[in-house]
């Protein structure tokens, strides 16, 4: 017990020493701060051409904190940010972070003291940084919005409505992203046809086509994923539960549910988990999913031909194809439909939030009108070099339209990694768009499994498995011991259920028991009182 509550003492400090450390620095600024505020807006007007005009000679510098997905390459003075840097007159000071490793280090950067201008968080739904927020840490962003309405009109008013505190402010730029993200799986249709084997419907369809390609190749990885949910996330939704959120409690209504229960304590979770375990202890799941470090280790193990089934985000699609092409020209590709699963759920699609993550700025910051002009631009003149980057480059024109060039074709420059770092705010208009992504195949030189791609998206959004949960509603224990419980009583049986033999359904029982006698069932209990809608969020 001394140990838990010294653990909670720690964190409970850090956030304090955080808050502490943000604001002595915000203290000083303030009547600069009064000053640049009062200077933003004239007469509750946009800015004036002349303003706007004098602003764009000034070059704009700040730096810059984000996550990376892709590969963390980034190398600072690359000829791309230097035509972007000279195109929107800018000099940004860019620091990168793996996104497995960013919410820790990010805390650690903003406990140094050293705060970056600019950096990205998880916003007002993690309780540390609502905190940092109420305490004045952050640049309160109102007339910024309302300056350079390119910004503001690039998000949904339903998403500025759920980010605007009850006194009317917002300090947040939510990251907008389609939240119709589906996880595809994708196959060796050569190699099934080869065996004899149809496309599977169910989940004991795929797991007996798995042994029939186990038993026919000892070397071939029947299937291959990079996690239980941005690798697997379409096996998740056959088991009928939300994976890494809220979902109705069993029994309950679909739609309208009484009673909403984090993933972990539905039933469908548990019911994956070890039909999982299953495949990996036979030889039909990649012995190293959820092990190995390289986070693209199943995506090159198909395109490399090492794997006949993969499953992963939808939106590699395109690189998967071309790549494959080039290795194995004889290999053709499918995209299984939704399964059914063991209890008769029908498989689909787990849609995401409206947003994954955003910016903050920091209250100190010498410029903020600058990041806002920057931002601006590249939602206006600069929204093609924002889209398409630099022809001949990372895109080029065929018939009119522009082809964004699949990675495998650019110079070492002029890559993802080199290009995710600099990118800020895509609005939602661009998040589902049709032509881009026909035009993405197209540019890949695949441009015959656009048709697939899109009717299969279609099959997936059919049944969808949302997350119910709003987490701007705080349970009280949950933001005081929420972590620790499950740190203490669920992680390490959750982690290990599908990777360690040792973990069984009973151990998996019993820590859930202990964990909802510990605690668990209060926090449970609390977010279904205070979240009083909890019908199907729409998507």
């Amino acid at each position: 017990m001394r140990k838990k509550r010294v653990q909670k003492s720690g964190v409970i400090l850090l956030v304090l020493a955080m808050i502490a450390t943000m604001l002595a620095a915000c203290s000083s600024n303030k009547e600069n701060g009064k000053a640049s505020e009062s200077s933003t807006v004239q007469g509750g007007e946009t800015a004036t051409a002349k303003q706007q005009t004098d602003s764009k000679e000034k070059t704009v510098k700040f730096s810059y904190v984000r996550p990376v997905w892709g590969a963390a390459t980034y190398t600072k003075g690359g000829a791309y940010e230097k035509e972007m840097f000279k195109q929107a007159n800018a000099e940004i000071d860019v620091q990168i972070i793996p996104v497995t490793e960013y919410d820790q280090k990010i805390m650690t950067i903003i406990a140094s003291g050293d705060i970056p201008d600019v950096f990205w968080a998880a916003g007002p739904t993690d309780k540390k940084f609502k905190d940092m927020q109420d305490q004045g840490a952050f640049l309160k962003i109102n007339e910024y919005l309302d300056k350079y309405p390119a910004i503001k009109e690039a998000v949904p008013q339903s998403v500025w409505d759920t980010l605007t505190d009850d006194k009317g402010n917002i300090y947040f730029i939510p990251n907008v992203s389609n939240p119709l993200i589906p996880i595809f799986m994708y196959y060796r249709q050569d190699i099934f046809e080869n065996l004899g084997i149809p496309e599977p419907k169910t989940v004991k369809e795929l797991e007996d086509a798995l042994v029939k390609i186990k038993q026919s190749d000892s070397k071939m990885i029947p299937l291959t994923g990079q996690d239980t949910i941005w690798g697997l996330g379409a096996l998740s939704t056959s088991f009928g539960f939300t994976q890494f959120g809220w979902g109705p409690a069993t029994g309950e209504d679909k739609d309208n549910p009484n009673t909403i229960v984090p993933f972990y304590l539905a039933k469908g979770m548990k019911e994956y988990y070890f039909y999982l375990k299953k495949l990996r202890s036979n030889g039909l799941l990649d012995k190293e999913f959820l092990m190995a470090k390289n986070w693209d280790h199943a995506k090159q193990k198909f395109t490399s031909g090492q794997a006949a089934v993969l499953g992963i985000n939808w939106g590699y699609g395109p690189e998967i194809y071309s790549t494959l092409k080039k290795t194995h020209p004889e290999a053709k590709i499918g995209i299984l439909p939704p399964l059914e699963g063991p209890d008769g759920a029908m498989g689909g699609m787990r849609p995401f939030g409206a947003w994954d993550r955003g910016m903050y700025i920091n209250a100190k910051m010498d410029d903020p009108d600058g990041f806002f002009r920057f931002l601006n631009w590249t939602l206006t003149e600069g929204s093609d070099f924002r889209r398409y980057g630099i022809e001949g480059k990372t895109y080029e024109v065929v018939d009119g339209k522009k082809m964004p060039l699949a990675d495998d074709r650019t110079e070492a420059d002029y890559k993802i990694g080199q290009i995710e770092p600099l990118k800020f705010l895509q609005p939602m208009s661009e998040a589902l768009d049709w032509d881009t992504i026909e035009a993405t195949y197209e540019g890949s030189g695949v441009g015959e499994a656009f048709a697939d791609a899109k009717a299969k998206f279609k099959e997936y959004n059919a049944v969808q498995y949302p997350d119910y949960r709003n987490y701007t509603i705080f349970s009280p224990l949950e933001v005081e011991q929420g972590a620790q419980l499950y740190t203490d009583y669920l992680q390490s049986v959750i982690d290990g259920a599908i990777i360690n033999d040792k973990v069984t359904e009973k151990e998996w029982d019993a820590a859930i028991d202990k964990y909802l006698k510990a605690g668990g069932q209060k926090i449970v209990d609390e977010v279904n009182e205070l979240q009083k809608n909890k019908s199907k969020p729409k998507y």
